[in-house]
């Protein structure tokens, strides 16, 4: 996700997805941007960041904030231990995931349900690490509207976004997109899965590693900004571990998987965005890499050459 306009508190960064550029019902979608304010992380079903959004922007998601998450773990990126073993993998998931609705309270259940899925996948890792995994908190709203958070400040222009300066979630209704993709849930999950995916990154300890390294470089530097990406295209790998999970456990169908890829190659930076999240092409590359090879270890993306995060 793009880095702030505004210097958030000390540590504090959203972390988020792009939204997609895809066609419509009945011809092509604009691409909706989002320009992130004041995090470096922002995801939603529309793109990551956190700008201002605008009716011509790029939506983006996802945030990572300092207090809290961002001690977790152990602080190391390439050489993290949830990164380094070939067995780390995510087990089937049989998950009964209550029916979506745009009401708060039923998707709300929704995302709960999601949550606890997403939270019995990943802890077992986390037990084998020896290293402590607190489930995030949830923000299920109607929009942005009175939303304050370390991450963004008193801005409501973002999109779905993991905070982890108060590890919470935040899920708007209103920026999810759900004119275009209506009753596909699994792309709400899909958005969801990476956003937990930051989450799981702040308890590893990447997360914090990352805030450091991208506080001395410079966050919208060269290097900055390719931090960002290493750190949204592993959210990516980790989204598509889970759907993968959630697959093999008999909860979604062949179909929905296909939707689900199929929204991951149309999200990513557009031309003349902000280079904090991927090009579409790697965003659903390694989405698909997490799907199809679930392990850990495969999502390493600070492992890789520039030219894989780019």
């Amino acid at each position: 996700m793009p880095p702030p306009v505004a210097a958030p508190p000390t540590g504090a960064m959203p972390v988020a997805r792009p939204a997609p550029r895809r066609r419509g019902r009945v011809g092509a979608l604009l691409v909706i941007l989002i320009l992130l304010v004041t995090g470096v992380l922002l995801r939603t079903a529309l793109t990551t960041g956190l700008h201002t959004i605008g009716a011509s922007s790029n939506v983006k998601t996802t945030y990572a904030g300092d207090s809290g998450g961002d001690n977790a773990g152990v602080h190391a990126t390439a050489d993290n231990p949830l990164l380094t073993n070939a067995d780390y993998t995510l087990l089937p998931a049989k998950c009964a995931y209550t029916p979506w609705g745009t009401q708060v309270e039923v998707a709300r259940k929704f995302f709960q349900t999601a949550a606890d899925c997403l939270q019995s996948a990943w802890n077992p890792l986390f037990d084998k690490m020896n290293l402590p995994f607190v489930q995030p908190k949830l923000n299920v709203s109607a929009d942005t509207a009175g939303i304050t958070t370390l991450c963004t400040g008193n801005s409501s222009n973002f999109a779905a976004f993991y905070c982890s300066a108060d590890m919470t979630i935040y899920m708007p209704i209103s920026q999810l997109q759900t004119d275009l993709f209506g009753n596909n849930w699994v792309v709400y999950l899909s958005v969801f899965a990476h956003e937990y995916g930051h989450h799981v990154q702040a308890q590893a300890g990447i997360l914090g590693k990352v805030h450091d390294q991208r506080r001395d470089a410079g966050a919208r530097s060269d290097l900055g900004l390719e931090l960002s990406r290493r750190t949204e295209l592993q959210a990516q790998c980790f989204d598509g571990m889970y759907l993968s999970s959630s697959s093999n456990g008999g909860s979604l169908t062949s179909a929905q998987i296909g939707v689900a890829k199929n929204d991951a190659y149309h999200r990513g930076d557009a031309p003349g965005d902000m280079r904090d999240h991927g090009t579409s092409q790697n965003m659903g590359g390694w989405w698909e890499l997490g799907y199809d090879k679930d392990r850990a270890m495969q999502c390493n993306t600070f492992s890789v050459p520039a030219s894989k995060v780019n």
